[in-house]
C-alpha cells in the first residue's frame, strides 16, 4: 500500500517540474520534440532558441540560405523566433506576419509579385502541384500542402504550356505579368517570316491555325506557331489564278494588298483575258474596283463589264444581243453592221435609203438610247406626212388595186420626187398641157409664212377657173343654166382645150351674134376686138361689142362702097 502512494508521489512530482520547465505544448508540426530530453534539441542550454539549431533539422531552408536564396537568406530573417515562436499549443500557427499576410513584401524573397500576381491569395500559387519535387520535401518531414517553399520562378512551373514546348520557355520575353494578351515583347520582325503591308494588321489566328490535343488540363487546343510553311504566298493564299502566272505572287503583287500591281506593267496577256483594243488604255481600277471582286471575276460576256447601251433590244436575236455582232474591241463606233446584214433585219435598205447615214433613222427615243425596234415600217414613223392626210383616200390598196400601200402608192424610195400616181383616178384626168405640168404648180403650199404647211391637194372644184385666172374678165359668163353646165362661170372649153390656149374651138359664126361675112372673114381679130387696160392689166374687149357698121366704119368708108348711112 506504501509503494502505491510512493509512485502516486513521484508521478506528482515530475509533472510539476515539467510544468514549470515548459511555456507550453508545442505545435503540431513541433510535436515529436516534447520532452525534457529534447529542449536541447532547439534550447543552448541558458539560451534562446538557437537559429543553427533549427537549421539542423530545416535543412531543405538551409540549404537556401547557404546558397543566398530566398527570404531567409537576409540579415534580418536569420533570427528565426522573431517570425516563428512556439510553445502555444498544438494548433499554433508558427508563422507570424509582422504587417499582415496580405501585406508581406513579397519582393524579400527575390521574386517580385507584379501584374496579375498582385490580386491573388497565396495559396494559389503556393501549393502542391506547382512544387517541383514534392516527394524532396515529404522526405525531409515538410508538409507540401503548408510549405511556401519549393516553387520555381519559372512562369511554366505554375501555367499551363500554352504554346506546347514551340517556342521559348522564357514567357516574359513576350508576353508581361499584367495580362496574357497582348504579348509586347514579341516582334514578328526578328522571326524568319518578318511582317509587312497588310500582314502587319491580320490576326494571328488568320496565319497561325488552331490545333487540337485534348490537353488533360482542359485547354484543348493551341495555335501552331512553328512548322509552318511561309517560302511562298500558296502556303498560306489561295491561287486565284490557279498557277496560270507562276507560283512567285512577289511578281505582280505586294503585300500592302491584293489589289496593289507591283509591275505597272504587268501582262495581262498571261490571263484568261488579254487586253485587245480600247482596252489597252483603260485603267486596272475601271474594272478591278470595289465593287467587282478579283475573285471568281466573269468576263466572258461584255455586258459582264459593260451595261447595255440598247437596253435589250437585241435580246430577241439568235447572239442575244451578243455586242460582237457588230461591235468589235477597236471601239463602239463605227459598227460594223453591214448592209447584207440589214437585208436580214425585216427591213431592207433600197433607194435612197442606202445612203442615209444610220442615226438619221435609229434617233434617241429613249432617253440616251438610240431606238432600233419599231412598231411598223410605214414611212410615217420616220417621215412626217407633208400631205397632213389629204392623200389618206388616194393610198389604200384596195383603191389603188394593187398591193402597194401608204406614200408607195406614189412614191419611189429611189427618190422623194419619183411619182407615179394615176391622176386619173382622182376624176380630173390629166390631159394636154396638163401632163407636163408639175404637180407643185396646181397643188400649192397655202402660205408660205407657216413652218411646213401642208401641200394642198383637195381643190375647191375642177373648173379651170379653179386654177387659172380668168383674162376675159367674165365676157363669158353663162347668165343660166345650159345642159349640165352651172350658171355663174366661164366654160373655158367652149373654145379653149388643154392641147394649147389658142381658142380652136370658137367658132364665130356659132358662138357669137355676129356671123362673118365677105370680107370679115379676112379681117384679124384684134381689128375689131381691141385692147384696153382695166386695174393696171391688159384687155381684150370681146362682149358685148356694137354690130352696127358705123361701130367699126367711118362714114366715107360707107359712101365708098355705095352703101347708104
Amino acid at each position: 500500500m506504501n509503494k502505491i502512494w510512493v509512485t502516486i508521489y513521484f508521478l506528482l512530482m515530475i509533472s510539476i517540474s515539467l510544468a514549470q520547465l515548459s511555456p507550453g505544448d508545442l505545435s503540431n508540426a513541433h510535436a515529436d520534440l516534447e520532452g525534457l530530453q529534447n529542449c536541447t534539441k532547439c534550447h543552448e542550454i541558458g539560451e534562446k532558441v538557437s537559429p543553427q539549431k533549427c537549421l539542423t533539422c530545416h535543412d531543405v531552408l538551409h540549404d537556401r540560405i547557404r546558397q543566398n536564396r530566398g527570404l531567409h537568406a537576409g540579415k534580418e530573417y536569420q533570427n528565426c523566433v522573431e517570425c516563428h515562436s512556439d510553445h502555444h499549443g498544438r494548433k499554433f500557427n508558427l508563422i507570424w506576419w509582422k504587417d499582415g499576410q496580405k501585406n508581406f513584401d513579397h519582393s524579400k524573397t527575390g521574386y517580385t509579385l507584379e501584374g496579375k500576381h498582385l490580386q491573388l491569395d497565396c495559396r494559389k500559387c503556393h501549393r502542391a502541384e506547382y512544387i517541383s519535387n514534392p516527394q524532396k520535401y515529404r522526405s525531409r518531414k515538410k508538409n507540401p500542402e503548408t510549405t511556401f517553399l519549393g516553387l520555381n520562378p519559372e512562369c511554366l512551373s505554375c501555367h499551363h504550356n500554352e504554346h506546347r514546348n514551340q517556342l521559348d520557355q522564357q514567357c516574359l520575353n513576350c508576353h508581361q505579368m499584367n495580362g496574357w494578351k497582348p504579348a509586347p515583347g514579341f516582334d514578328h520582325s526578328f522571326t524568319k517570316y518578318p511582317l509587312t503591308g497588310k500582314h502587319r494588321v491580320t490576326l494571328c489566328e488568320s496565319c497561325h491555325i488552331k490545333m487540337i490535343d485534348n490537353s488533360d488540363n482542359g485547354d484543348p487546343d493551341y495555335l501552331k506557331y512553328t512548322g509552318l510553311g511561309f517560302k511562298t504566298c500558296s502556303n498560306c493564299h489561295q491561287d486565284p489564278h490557279a498557277g496560270r502566272l507562276g507560283l512567285s505572287c512577289k511578281k505582280c503583287h505586294t503585300t500592302t494588298g491584293w489589289k496593289g500591281i507591283a509591275d505597272p506593267n504587268f501582262n495581262h496577256t498571261n490571263t484568261r483575258f488579254p487586253l485587245l483594243g480600247k482596252h489597252r488604255g483603260v485603267e486596272c481600277k475601271k474594272c478591278h474596283n470595289n465593287k467587282r471582286s478579283l475573285k471568281n471575276l466573269k468576263y466572258q460576256q461584255c455586258s459582264h463589264c459593260h451595261r447595255d447601251y440598247h437596253q435589250g433590244q437585241f435580246s430577241h436575236r439568235q447572239q442575244k444581243g451578243a455586242c460582237e455582232e457588230c461591235h468589235t474591241v477597236q471601239g463602239f463606233q463605227p459598227a460594223n453592221f453591214t448592209i447584207q446584214q440589214h437585208e436580214k433585219s425585216g427591213y431592207a435598205l433600197n433607194g435612197a435609203h442606202l445612203a442615209v447615214p444610220c442615226n438619221m433613222c435609229h434617233q434617241k427615243t429613249y432617253g440616251t438610247t438610240l431606238r432600233f425596234q419599231f412598231t411598223s415600217t410605214e414611212c410615217t414613223v420616220c417621215h412626217s406626212d407633208p400631205h397632213k392626210g389629204e392623200a389618206s383616200l388616194y393610198v389604200k390598196s384596195e383603191m389603188s388595186g394593187t398591193d402597194k400601200k401608204k406614200c408607195e402608192f406614189c412614191h419611189s424610195v429611189k427618190s422623194w420626187d419619183l411619182i407615179t400616181f394615176d391622176h386619173s383616178r382622182t376624176g380630173f384626168i390629166l390631159a394636154g398641157k396638163h401632163k407636163s405640168i408639175r404637180c407643185g404648180s396646181c397643188h400649192q403650199k397655202p402660205d408660205d409664212s407657216i413652218p411646213n404647211p401642208a401641200i394642198k391637194f383637195k381643190i375647191g372644184g375642177k373648173k379651170c377657173q379653179d386654177c387659172h385666172k380668168d383674162i376675159h374678165r367674165g365676157q363669158f359668163i353663162d347668165g343660166g343654166s345650159s345642159g349640165k353646165e352651172v350658171s355663174g362661170f366661164t366654160r373655158c372649153n367652149r373654145c379653149h382645150s388643154p392641147e394649147d390656149w389658142r381658142a380652136s374651138g370658137f367658132n364665130h359664126d356659132r358662138d357669137s351674134k355676129f356671123k362673118l361675112e365677105g370680107a370679115h372673114k379676112g379681117v384679124a381679130c384684134n381689128k375689131c376686138h381691141k385692147s384696153t387696160v382695166e386695174s393696171g392689166e391688159n384687155i381684150v374687149i370681146y362682149k358685148p361689142l356694137d354690130t352696127a357698121c358705123s361701130a367699126c366704119h367711118a362714114q366715107k368708108e360707107v359712101k365708098m362702097g355705095g352703101m347708104k348711112s
